[in-house]
């Protein structure tokens, strides 16, 4: 171990005794180091081949192989002087947070850990790339709304949530926090301007820019050293188009990788420095910055790397600059609410006491966003008639029951596609999750839903009224805790663009969400405690689940010819060049989650092979594919300018349908000049 934990080293053990000897030990740093800091990252890489991709809901994008791992990245920063005081962020590569897997993670750290976590003090949230697999949702139909639930992928995923968590746990010890801010200039666009011109241009003219271009960061550090960091900026995970194959952390998981890496993160170490890029406030912001499904670069791999290099670029600039110390305790308050019929006082909506609505799909939700692509060709943004064919067609087609009066009346003026909310029980849950938590300057409001640009503002606005000067600094976490749809104001509700369409509990949904923020924000500066009778309906146990499709690879045969090599290598590769070699493989989904890593570059040294690379770096790739009843992999590695002359080999490693592990090597090539 290389960081200086010496004479804390007994300081976990201590924090679940209690008693005299924490405070003994701790009180001598507190003018310091007023939290104990820890951090941890886990791998939660879902099935590569044969699942439908979360996000773009289009049948046809289905997993066929891997660009980046996916990882969960958490902290946990307690008070020094009062430790059961705490606060859990996790930022997670996922398209959203199902509430069943905050329920699942909670109660197997409870387990470990007692009472010292609960749900007023846990907020894990989604980076919501759009590239990685679904049917991870505890659904309430058979086919469910993303797909259907693999309970495989499922656990995978709170199994790896909770890792990160309990080693960010383990790793307490007393540090300090300093935050910082700045604008990031020309990483999203605007995908929604025609409905965000709707907002009162008074409102408008408050702002510079019409996407919120602000990243918030936090610098963590103990006796070591800087151990890491933690931001919060508003752009969709969408550069990564609907035609993409791959799974992917999108922009947000490049830029993790971009910032560890080059801290020497090897994801194989307690002491890896931890870079999570966390989720905002991006429900109408765009990558594709030509606002085609394109740009700015020339392919969506390209406009990835740009987006995410944009956000390092300025994560790392703040990070050297952070000079502003947080101080003060640590306080949460999180509460659930039905938003079914829920009352909204004049004072949120101007419009006297409003109601909001069951959860229904609008007719612009199945048309997707313009700017981002993916939708169906039978609708477009902008849809606010009924329309007796259409409707008669989407029952024809899903069996969906037709709509109710009440609900279409309440929605108005959305046209309602899919109406989840008022059976019983309704497809979907009527309950969600507002959670407000206190680092001595900072705020962060976590809520579960996608809220666009002006709904942020006035949301965050809406809390800090309630709160005192020692409130400096807001963030607002997107996708956290669960995931309930998008959130516009009011007014662009009615316009009925696609982020309109997926507003689920209709046009006072914001306003809503405002009074509960109010509230919630109101306790936590008065020190009241919040009072709901209302609980989360927990589908766990009751959804229909199905095993992971695995393709030809049923057969539990030995396949002694896994890892043979197919198409070699050439003898030699420039820096900026692709090798790509194919091997003799097997579906890797068909022993999920037993993951390894499928692909590593290897260098020759004077001690052996050195590993160099693998499949959760930026350059490689490995894609599979069924060709005349055998599965082939396809490896690629894109050299690196800086890749060193020498000779190089790349590896494959897998599982065959009997369970065997096979492994197979490349001849080796040289990279340099002649």
């Amino acid at each position: 171990m290389n960081r200086l934990r010496g004479r804390f080293a007994a300081l976990p053990l201590l924090l679940l005794l209690g008693g005299t000897c924490l405070f003994a030990l701790a009180t001598p740093t507190l003018a310091t180091q007023p939290y104990l800091i820890g951090r941890g990252i886990s791998d939660i890489t879902g099935p590569l081949v044969g699942v439908p991709l979360w996000g773009f809901g289009r049948p046809d994008q289905v997993g066929e192989g891997l660009h980046i791992r996916l990882r969960s990245r958490a902290f946990v920063i307690a008070q020094a002087d009062s430790p059961d005081k705490r606060l859990v962020f996790a930022s997670v590569d996922l398209g959203s947070i199902d509430h069943h897997m905050t329920l699942e993670v909670l109660e197997r750290l409870q387990q470990r850990f007692g009472q010292q976590y609960t749900l007023a003090n846990i907020m894990i949230s989604a980076t919501h790339t759009h590239s990685g697999p679904g049917g991870y949702w505890q659904s309430r139909t058979a086919t469910g709304l993303d797909g259907g639930l693999y309970p495989d992928h499922f656990d995978a995923i709170a199994t790896g949530i909770t890792d990160s968590i309990v080693k960010a746990h383990r790793d307490l010890q007393p540090g300090e926090i300093l935050i910082n801010s700045g604008r990031v200039a020309n990483a999203g666009a605007n995908r929604s301007l025609v409905a965000y011109l709707e907002n009162p241009e008074q409102e408008r003219a408050r702002y510079r820019d019409n996407t919120n271009t602000r990243m918030t960061l936090l610098k963590f550090l103990d006796d070591s050293g800087e151990i890491g960091m933690l931001n919060w900026y508003a752009l969709h995970p969408t550069a990564m188009n609907f035609y993409n194959h791959l799974v992917s952390g999108d922009h947000k998981g490049y830029a993790s990788l971009q910032v560890e890496h080059d801290r020497g993160t090897r994801y194989d170490s307690a002491d890896d420095f931890v870079a999570a890029f966390a989720q905002a406030d991006p429900g109408d912001v765009t990558p594709n910055t030509n606002l085609d499904n394109t740009g700015p670069g020339d392919t969506d791999v390209e406009t990835t790397r740009i987006m995410g290099q944009r956000q390092v670029d300025v994560a790392l600039e703040l990070f050297a600059n952070a000079q502003d110390r947080l101080a003060g305790p640590i306080e949460t308050r999180q509460i659930y609410i039905d938003l079914s019929n829920y009352a909204v006082e004049d004072r949120f909506t101007g419009n006297g006491l409003q109601h909001t609505c069951p959860s229904a799909y609008g007719y612009s939700f199945a048309g997707g966003s313009t700017e981002d692509g993916g939708g169906h060709f039978l609708f477009r943004e902008g849809m606010t008639e009924q329309q007796w064919w259409r409707d008669w067609l989407i029952r024809l087609v899903t069996g969906a029951p037709k709509w109710t009066q009440a609900v279409k009346t309440c929605q108005q003026p959305k046209p309602i596609l899919f109406e989840t909310g008022s059976g019983d029980p309704p497809l979907q849950s009527q309950i969600h999750s507002i959670t407000l938590a206190r680092i001595g300057q900072l705020v962060i409001l976590a809520v579960p839903v996608e809220v666009t640009t002006m709904a942020g503002r006035r949301l965050r606005d809406t809390v800090m009224t309630e709160l005192g000067d020692w409130a400096q600094y807001i963030v607002l976490a997107g996708y956290t805790n669960g995931y309930s749809g998008y959130v516009t104001t009011p007014e662009e509700y009615m316009l009925q663009q696609y982020e309109a369409g997926h507003t689920l509990h209709g046009r006072w949904t914001l306003p809503a969400y405002q009074q509960l923020a109010s509230q919630v924000a109101s306790a936590l500066q008065s020190g009241a405690p919040l009072v709901s009778d209302i609980s989360y309906d927990d589908w766990r146990g009751k959804s229909a689940g199905r095993p992971l499709p695995t393709g030809n690879s049923n057969s539990p045969t030995i396949e002694p010819r896994a890892g043979e090599v197919m198409v070699a290598a050439r003898d030699r590769y420039q820096p900026g060049q692709s090798v790509v070699v194919e091997f003799r493989s097997a579906n890797p989904t068909a022993h999920f989650p037993e993951l390894g890593k499928h692909l590593i570059v290897e260098r020759e040294t004077a001690t052996g092979w050195q590993v160099i690379a693998d499949d959760g770096d930026w350059a490689t790739r490995v894609r599979w594919r069924e060709d005349r009843g055998v599965t082939v992999a396809r490896l690629s590695w894109d050299i690196p300018a800086a890749t060193s002359p020498g000779s190089y080999r790349l590896t494959h490693r897998g599982i065959d349908p009997s369970g065997r592990r096979f492994s197979g090597s490349s001849r080796a090539f040289e990279v340099g000049a002649l």
